[in-house]
């Protein structure tokens, strides 16, 4: 059992939970030389992570599936109306 963290409705035993992303932070990750070790016959081989940018989750809450649903709806018409559609 858990408690909605949008409706603060408790929900019934084995009712399943959702974790909902409210919020995201931009994330830049470095390169790394010979960060993943691999081997190759006898000798080992590093290989290079090339790092990259994206967005990582910094803020998610508990909802049951009601308030999750309603929650994806808002935020793809949220999207929907950013980019012009």
């Amino acid at each position: 059992m858990y408690r909605c963290q949008f409706c603060n409705r408790v929900s019934r035993p084995g009712e399943r939970a959702t974790k909902v992303v409210t919020e995201r932070r931009p994330a830049e990750y470095p390169s790394r030389g010979k960060a993943q070790k691999g081997r190759e016959a006898s000798r080992s081989k590093g290989q290079e992570d090339p790092g990259g940018a994206g967005y990582e989750i910094a803020k998610e809450r508990i909802a049951c599936s009601t308030c999750a649903q309603e929650h994806l709806a808002k935020e793809a018409a949220q999207e929907a109306e950013s980019l012009g559609i």
